[in-house]
This record gives C-alpha cells, sequence and structure tokens, in this order.
C-alpha cells in the first residue's frame, strides 16, 4: 500500500524515468508519438505544409546536430517509400555543402536526416552554430523535379532554381514599384550621375561605362514613380540626372544634336556611336523634364535631337538605324528596325505636339506611312531586318502609332492600334500548368520584353478607355498575367540565396530564369507598367496560379 501511495505522490518522477529510459533504448531517438506512418497518397495540407515540414524539421536536425542533441522527429513526415533526395547548404550566396539521402522502403523523416547530416559534415570545417542562423537550406528530389528553398522558416517552391510564385495581389506590386526604384537609384553612378545598363548580380558589377539611353529611361520611369509617391529624392535629383543626359548631346558638326551611346567614365571617352533610338529616348526624357521644370535648356536640346533624326531618314521613309565612327570613316546602320523606327515615330510625334514645328510632323508622318503599308501587306506580327516575326516589334507599332494618333486623330490610324493590340492578345501564353512560362509572350523570352509589352498593354487599356470602347478590360489582365511573370523573375529576400549581395539585387528584374543578371530597361519597363496599372486595380487576390495535386507529387516522390 505504502509503494502505491508514493507512486501517486511521485507519479511525475516515474514519468520521467520511464521516458529517459525509452529514449535510451530508442538509442538515442524521441518519438513525438507512437509511429503511425501515414497512407502514401496522403498529406493534410497538401504541398505548402509538407514544404513547410520537411524545412522546419530539417533545421532542427542541423541545430541538433551541433548541440549534440537527439532528433525530434514528426509525424507527418513518417511516410514511407523509396527516398532519394538532396539537401543543399546555401550561406552569405556559396554553397557550403551538399548532402544526399536514399534508401528503399524506408521512412521520409530518416532519410531527410541523412541528407541533412552528410551535407552538415562535408560543410563542417566551414559552418558553425552561429552560422546555421544564417544558412537556408534547399531541399530537392531531382529524379522527379521537385525542390524548394528556406525562407522565413517556411520552404518556397522552386522550378529550376527559380521561385515560384502562385499567386499576385496589389500589395505585392506596390512592394514591386518601391523596390524597383531603390533599385534604379542604386544603378546611378555616384560622380557621373549617369546610369548603368547592367547589373552582373553573380559578381556584382555594374560595369565600366554609362549608357545614354539607359539614363534617359531610367529618369524617365523615375519621373513616373515620382507622380506616383511623390519621393523628394527624384525631384533633387532632377538637375544632375539632367546635366549628365545634355552632356551626352553631341555639338560637333558631323553630328550635332545626336546623343552618343555610352561613356568609359574611367578614361571619359565618348563612344563614337549614334544610334537613333538612343536620341528618341533622350527625347520622351527630355520633354518630360522641360514640361515638369520649364527650363528651355531641355527643350532646346530635345529640338537639336529631332532635328538630327531628320538627317537619319531614308527617301523611303525609313530611319537608318545608327552612325558610326569605324576604321577612320563614318558609316551607317541600312538595316530596317522596327524598334528604332518606333521609337523615333514617338519622339518626332510628341515633339511636334510641344513645338508645333511641321518638320516633325512631316518626318513621323512618313514612318507612319511605312508602319500602316507594312501592316496592310503583312498583317500586325511583324519583324524587320534584325528580327524574324515577334511581339516586342509589333507592339512598337502599336505604341508609336499611338503616339501618332495623339498629333493626328484619324480613325484609320485607332483601328490599326486595336486591331494589332487584340492580335497581341491572343499570343500571350495562359497554360497554367507551366509556370515559368505563364503570362509571357512568344518569342518574347526577357523581362525586358514582356516589361515593354506589360507597358503597351497599359497604355493601351487607357487609351481604350478614353475612346469609350468596349472589353477594354481584356488589356488590363493581359497586364496583371504579365506582372505575375515579371515579379516573378524579380529579385526579391526570398530569391536571393544564391548571390553574395542579395539586398544590391533586390528590385531587379532579371533576364530571365537562365540568365540571372538585371538590365535596368527590365525594371523600367516593369514599374512603368506597374504605376500605370495599380490605380485600376482592386485591393486582394489578382492572380492565382494552381500548383499539381499533392497527391500526385507524392506518388511520384517516393518512386
Amino acid at each position: 500500500m505504502n509503494f502505491l501511495k508514493d507512486l501517486r505522490t511521485n507519479w511525475k518522477y516515474v514519468l520521467i524515468v520511464i521516458v529517459i529510459l525509452a529514449a535510451v533504448v530508442g538509442g538515442g531517438i524521441v518519438w513525438l508519438s507512437t509511429r503511425q506512418e501515414l497512407p502514401l497518397t496522403e498529406f493534410p495540407g497538401g504541398s505548402e505544409r509538407f514544404r513547410n515540414l520537411t524545412i522546419q524539421f530539417v533545421r532542427a536536425v542541423a541545430e541538433d546536430y551541433f548541440d549534440e542533441q537527439p532528433v525530434l522527429y514528426l509525424e507527418e513526415l513518417e511516410i514511407r517509400g523509396d527516398w532519394e533526395l538532396y539537401i543543399t547548404i546555401y550561406h552569405q550566396g556559396e554553397i557550403k555543402g551538399e548532402g544526399e539521402g536514399k534508401g528503399k522502403d524506408e521512412i521520409l523523416s530518416l532519410i531527410l536526416e541523412e541528407a541533412t547530416r552528410n551535407a552538415l559534415e562535408e560543410g563542417c570545417q566551414d559552418l558553425d552554430k552561429e552560422d546555421i542562423k544564417d544558412v537556408r537550406f534547399l531541399v530537392s528530389f531531382p529524379d522527379q523535379s521537385f525542390s524548394f528553398i528556406e525562407y522565413n522558416g517556411e520552404g518556397k517552391e522552386l522550378i529550376e532554381n527559380l521561385v515560384i510564385a502562385r499567386s499576385l495581389d496589389k500589395k505585392l506590386i506596390l512592394q514591386n514599384i518601391e523596390q524597383g526604384k531603390e533599385f534604379l537609384l542604386r544603378a546611378m553612378h555616384e560622380d557621373e550621375h549617369g546610369f548603368y545598363k547592367k547589373y552582373d548580380t553573380l559578381n556584382d558589377d555594374f560595369g565600366n561605362r554609362l549608357h545614354t539611353i539607359y539614363s534617359a529611361s531610367i529618369i524617365y520611369t523615375l519621373l513616373k514613380i515620382y507622380d506616383f509617391d511623390k519621393d523628394e529624392r527624384i525631384l533633387e535629383g532632377i538637375p544632375d540626372w539632367g546635366d549628365f543626359l545634355l552632356s551626352m548631346q553631341s555639338k560637333d558638326k558631323e553630328t550635332r544634336g545626336a546623343f552618343h551611346y555610352s561613356y568609359y567614365f574611367k578614361s571619359k571617352e565618348k563612344e563614337p556611336r549614334f544610334v537613333v533610338g538612343t536620341t528618341a529616348l533622350s527625347i520622351f526624357t527630355l520633354l518630360d523634364l522641360y514640361n515638369r521644370t520649364g527650363d528651355s535648356k531641355y527643350l532646346e536640346s530635345a529640338k537639336l535631337g529631332g532635328n538630327w533624326l531628320t538627317t537619319m531618314q531614308r527617301s523611303d521613309g525609313w530611319m537608318k538605324a545608327y552612325k558610326e565612327y569605324k576604321g577612320g570613316e563614318w558609316v551607317y546602320g541600312e538595316k530596317k528596325s522596327l524598334l528604332y523606327n518606333g521609337q523615333v515615330l514617338s519622339a518626332l510625334s510628341r515633339l511636334y505636339k510641344v513645338t508645333g514645328e511641321k518638320r516633325y510632323y512631316d518626318a513621323a508622318e512618313k514612318i507612319t506611312q511605312c508602319f500602316t503599308e507594312k501592316v496592310e501587306k503583312e498583317g500586325c506580327y511583324l519583324g524587320d531586318d534584325y528580327r524574324s516575326k515577334n511581339p516586342i516589334s509589333s507592339a512598337w507599332v502599336v505604341m508609336s502609332l499611338l503616339d501618332f494618333y495623339k498629333v493626328n486623330p484619324d480613325e484609320y490610324y485607332k483601328n490599326i492600334i486595336f486591331k494589332c493590340s487584340g492580335e497581341l492578345l491572343g499570343r500571350q501564353q495562359l497554360e497554367t500548368d507551366e509556370p515559368l512560362y505563364y503570362g509571357i509572350w512568344e518569342r518574347a523570352y526577357s523581362t525586358s520584353g514582356n516589361g515593354w509589352l506589360a507597358e503597351v498593354m497599359v497604355e493601351v487599356y487607357k487609351f481604350c478607355q478614353e475612346q469609350n470602347i468596349k472589353e477594354c478590360d481584356r488589356y488590363k489582365e493581359a497586364a496583371i498575367k504579365v506582372t505575375w511573370w515579371i515579379i516573378q523573375n524579380t529579385y526579391s529576400e526570398e530569391n536571393t540565396f544564391f548571390l553574395k549581395e542579395p539586398r544590391k539585387a533586390i528590385g531587379g528584374s532579371f533576364w530571365n530564369y537562365e540568365n540571372r543578371y538585371v538590365r535596368t530597361d527590365s525594371v523600367c519597363h516593369a514599374v512603368n507598367a506597374y504605376v500605370g496599372i495599380i490605380n485600376d486595380l482592386e485591393d486582394g487576390l489578382l492572380l492565382s496560379i494552381p500548383e499539381e495535386p499533392f497527391e500526385e507529387i507524392l506518388k511520384e516522390l517516393k518512386k
């Protein structure tokens, strides 16, 4: 009786002893509950919960490894199957360890533990307990192409090492406007106040020269952002940015008014290459600066640029692509470019609208005739001497005709604008089972091209509303869909695990999932579209891309 009384009184201590004995018998392994393996095809919570639990378990194994503590297993990962998986450890952009785990008719948690320990043992010389706080674990099932990366305690879906965003809302677009702005501001040379073309994220390098066309484009975009968020830094930057742009305009007799393509800031040399598109986009920005500041120096510079452009027009109306000093003589680009001609048509149309000077209108009208004849003959899907038929060149025809329509509102031009815009809609890829490509256009492979198409869709949407035409929302919907893809291909905290300087990349849209460098024009086009459409978007979910049912994924993973 005394024994039973003591047992009732000290039952907690007895329970502790039993648990300790069980742990010793079990070889240091503590189970959360009795081992009840989950049915092979069931997993409550689906893919998202599976990824999150797996990442949390892998991290716990790593922490226990350094603390020399027994592993606490998760009942939900007690799934038996034929497993083969890999754990990769990233720390400060570098792979510090890789470990394999495999086994037939084995429990998943045991295989995860094996792979994690293997990865840690490979990288144990470079990592310590403190480092584990900052590492990110990547779990991959290579045979099934199923993988995910750790971020804030969750497992983020990866395809081709690209974090997949399954949804889009207004809040995410607002975040990308802000981060895009900060990236563009970082792309400025601190002393010269010009802007870079490209950021090599893997080597943390902006390059050795500043590009006029990218500087003009970035200034143009930052001014649009200012209209949206009133960031005073942008207004403060105008004098220096404007001076850089003006400094790139040629004063030489042979090229007076044209803008040098680039500037080598170390040698202080300006490239003796003058592309018509560079001057055209510079005119866009100069006219905007003039409109905001009233300073005539910007208008005079724009007019000089327009004057030079008229000298580059061929007798048939098409523009020569460039003029370049090469091999001791001036050479011209004779190939026809829809992009360059479209840029010039837009620039001259805008210049005429501000100045009323007929020579700009006359030159613009000649390009317009070239475009409309080409559409009449070949249709809306167009190519040129540089590219076979593609949506980017086709969109330049739409956008530049829209600019010309604003100075000559002929119904003929409006009909072409909407006819060709409508055809572009039909070329957008909308297969939800292909998240690497959903929302982009056929034969547009980069964030630059698709960003441009997003920008054009937004402009056509606004134009459609102004004209009181039906079904305008289809252009907005197209812009939303490609926005989702661009944001998925834009650096964020989630997807910069392989970069040594992740903060510098955030907000930059990389070329595509195969090429992770950032072109600054990609960011410009994207942000132009975002700020153009944001006030027309509803709060809440805008787009959702479904994932394959996890029951089907799980069947494949265990094979």
